[in-house]
Parts: C-alpha cells; structure tokens; sequence
C-alpha cells in the first residue's frame, strides 16, 4: 500500500468513526482518533483503554492533558522513544462515563462496538509491534485475533500475534502503579524500547546505557552509603545516593552513576535501587522491617570493597563519603528538605508550580 493510499484510508476511517452513534453513554464524548494519534508507518501501536475525561476526551489526543498521559509521555522519553514516532490509539474511541460524569471502564459491549475500528487502525498502521495498555485493550485484542494471553502473566514478554509482536504491559494511570510501580513500568519499556529498535525503529536519542554497568555503580555508591552510615532506611539511601549524584554532578559535571531518578510523592527515588534488587545490586546487604520501615545494613563488607573498587572512581567514593558523614544522621522531614533544595528539584518544583500539576514519576536526574 502506498502512503497517499494509506493516508487515504485513514482519513475515511477517522470520518466513519465520527460519525459513529454506537454507544448511547458516548454520544457527547469526543471521537479521538485523527492526526495527533501518530504516524502511519509507526513500527510500535500502542493501545490503550479508552480517552480520559480530562485528557483526550478535552485534547483530543491519546494520552495527553491528565496524569495517564504525563505518565505515558514520562516512560516514553526515559527510554529514548518518541509519541510522533508511534501511533496510539485505543481500545474504545469515546470516553466512556458513569452517570457522575466521571471515567468509566468500558463495557464488553461498547469493547465490540469500537472492534471493527480498532481492527482497521491495525491493519492500516501494520506495526510490527503492539503494546496493550491494561488488561481492557488486552482483551479488545483478542476479539480481533483469538488469543488467551493474561497481563499478569504475559507482562514484558513479546508473543507472536497475529502476524505481528504482541507485548502486554499495565495502564499508565496512577490507580494501575498500585499494582505495577512506575520503576517497574519503566523497566517493561526499556523492553519496548529494546524490541522497538531490534527492528529498527527511529528513537529521539541514543539508546540508555546498559542496565549492568548503571546498577554496578547504583549497588557500589549505595553500598558505600551503608558502609559509612551503618543501617539506614530504604526512604533514606535513596535521598543520600540522590544528594551524592547531585553533589558529584556540580562538582566534577560528571555523574557518579547513571541511574534513573525519578519524583515520587516523598521526593527522588533511584528507579534501579529497587526494593527487590537490594541483594543483587549490594554484597553482603540485610534488609528487616521495623515498624512500617524497610531498613537496609550490610553484613560482608569486604566482599562489597571489592566490588566498589572496581566501578567507582576516588572522587565518587569521597563524595559518597562526605555526604554520608553530612546527612546520614539527618531525620527523614529534613532529609527530604535537603533532596528538594538541590537544582534539579528546585526546577521540578517550578515547573509543577507553572503548570499546577505534581510532576510524580518524572525524571528529576535522567541517564547522562
């Protein structure tokens, strides 16, 4: 097909799904699928549930204006990709709302309805790759193409569907990170990213470096923390790691490790100093909960020298070691005060004050 047929095509089916009265509780709602969903010869669909009410419903664009879609967009640019390079769509065209006014799931119903739609976007875009977004557009894929792939199951895995590579992964929305975090759905889309360009598609940057020598470096400095400071809680080794990055960064514009850093409700996290990587990333680390506290000490602390000797420069290890000495014995309210005045966080702040929106899960210190 060529591309004047294919943008053809896609314009008479952007006027045929305007035109559709299929779902009487969507009558009012915007149609969202047009220009702004991407390009045509995108090698990655991304499918989500349904227009949020106060995103695409009012932008008329997927994923864009309310938390899904800053969250979306956040995972996207982390990992080198790029919205314009895509196409996104979902499985239900229409917001769908309860009698309050407010998002509702859609129903199987208006699911089939929207199928016939969803079925042409495929078929028009022929991305070798497609990415469900929730368990919903997992299951509006297999009334175009029969499969039993569950999301728990089949989360960051590509399977073969339909003549095309299928990858499951959780819905952006917040109320989704409950059940995946965002560090963990930003690991599913380094895997999207990775099988992406395993094919070829553009990116808006060079690939992030690999995952191995970043957590050598996160596991060393962090291990250094504990060494200097003896037991400290989880909340804690991410602010001082953070506030070492920060201090090495100014100091010698290099970046003691490259990790991801990333706003949470309680200030920066490093997304690989992930709670269940603690063991792997630190030799000889103990973690045991006090109270509702994940504490963090280490117990082999030759074995974590060795380690550390052979990724982290001098320089690193005395920053390390003098912010441990400064801020290690700080409380957590001004732990967390010292994160939010370094730079990085101050120009978060302002730009969640600018748009009047909390920036959660956005990149305070991305990977150099």
């Amino acid at each position: 097909m060529t591309t004047s047929d294919r943008e053809r095509q896609f314009a008479q089916l952007v006027q045929r799904v305007k035109a559709c009265n299929l779902c009487p509780r969507m009558a009012n709602s915007a149609r969202v699928l047009g220009a702004g969903s991407g390009s045509l010869a995108a090698k990655v669909m991304f499918i989500g549930e349904a227009p949020g009410r106060l995103g695409a419903d009012a932008s008329e664009l997927p994923f864009h204006g309310d938390k899904s879609g800053h969250n979306f967009e956040s995972l996207l640019e982390q990992v080198g990709l790029s919205r314009y390079d895509a196409f996104v769509t979902n499985a239900v065209l229409c917001n769908p709302k309860d009698a309050a006014g407010n998002n509702a799931t859609p129903s199987p119903a208006e699911v089939s309805n929207c199928s016939a739609f969803l079925k042409e976007q495929l078929e028009l875009v022929d991305a070798p790759v497609v990415v469900t977004l929730g368990a919903v557009s997992l299951r509006a894929t297999s009334l175009i193409s029969p499969h039993n792939f569950s999301l728990k199951e089949c989360v960051r895995s590509a399977r073969p569907w339909a003549g095309r590579q299928l990858i499951p992964a959780y819905h952006p929305g917040q109320r989704a990170m409950v059940h995946r975090s965002f560090a963990n759905q930003l690991s599913d889309y380094q895997f999207i990213a990775e099988t992406v360009r395993r094919i070829g598609a553009p990116s808006r940057r060079r690939p992030t470096p690999k995952p191995g020598r970043s957590s050598a470096k996160v596991g060393a400095a962090a291990g250094l923390l504990l060494e200097e400071s003896g037991e400290l809680s989880y909340f804690a080794l991410h602010k001082l790691l953070f506030l070492a990055e920060v201090r090495h960064l100014e100091a010698t514009s290099e970046r003691l490790t490259e990790g991801y850093f990333v706003r949470q409700k309680d200030g920066p996290y490093c997304v690989e100093l992930h709670a269940n990587r603690l063991p792997a990333l630190v030799d000889g680390c103990r973690t045991r909960v006090v109270g509702n506290q994940l504490m963090v000490s280490l117990g082999q602390q030759e074995l974590l020298a060795n380690g550390r000797a052979q990724v982290l420069s001098q320089s690193a290890e005395r920053t390390v070691r003098e912010i441990a000495r400064k801020y290690a014995r700080l409380t957590a309210s001004k732990l967390k005060t010292a994160t939010y005045l370094t730079a990085p966080m101050r120009a978060l702040l302002r730009k969640e004050k600018s748009l009047r929106t909390n920036l959660f899960n956005s990149a305070v210190l991305p990977p150099p």
